[in-house]
């Protein structure tokens, strides 16, 4: 059986099994992506392409180095599972020393630390990396794009820019390619998440209309 998944979808497999299961041979349930969000994703990435190969990067951003091309698609296969992930960087900064650095463009408020399901998502991007021969990965980066009250009869939003830093550890993914291998081998549902909020509404929901 020939395993392939997302980063993305990586923390999904160590949150709910169940789910992780379902959305590989149903496809994932419907989602609403607001526009303005992907919209803002579009833009900030059309932006930094005129920076591709060069070091003169805009003084917000976080990392100094040489701004590398990361349009392309990554994949690399774990030789224990045989499951291949794939996924695209947002962008990829190499600095003097010839270390490599993750950069996650992100919408909204910044939190305190990295959550955990996008510190998962980094490691996933530090060990395409290296699995390309982009060695080392020195760490990875949110960088939050928030918006901020000000003057906008100019048709001009104010944001504030916030990179929250990370080490990376691209050794905590084919564990979890192990499992995901496990998960969509087997012929019938393994077990929700413990905490998982779509299991538990749904559970809810079909006792309701059982009623």
């Amino acid at each position: 059986m020939k395993v392939e998944i997302s980063v993305t979808n990586l923390q999904s497999v160590l949150d709910c099994p169940l789910c992780f299961w379902l959305a590989e041979r149903i496809g994932p349930p419907p989602s609403i992506i607001a526009g303005i969000t992907s919209q803002m994703d579009s833009v900030i990435k059309g932006f930094m392409k005129q920076f591709i190969g060069r070091s003169n990067l805009p003084e917000w951003f976080p990392i100094k180095g040489k701004f590398l091309d990361v349009t392309k698609t990554l994949t690399a296969t774990d030789p224990i599972s045989g499951v291949t992930l794939k996924g695209r960087l947002d962008a990829l900064v190499q600095t003097p020393d010839k270390k490599y650095h993750v950069i996650d463009y992100k919408t909204g408020r910044p939190p305190q630390e990295i959550p955990y399901y996008y510190q998962m998502q980094l490691d996933g991007y530090a060990y395409l990396l290296e699995q390309n021969g982009f060695r080392p990965v020195a760490g990875g980066c949110l960088l939050y794009f928030t918006p901020e009250p000000g003057d906008i009869s100019e048709g001009c939003f104010p944001f504030k820019i916030t990179p929250i830093r990370t080490k990376t550890n691209p050794d905590a993914v084919p564990p979890v390619l192990v499992k995901a291998k496990k998960i969509l081998e087997s012929e019938t549902p393994p077990p929700r998440g413990e905490d998982c909020e779509m299991c538990i509404w749904l559970e809810q929901a079909g006792r309701v209309l059982s009623e």
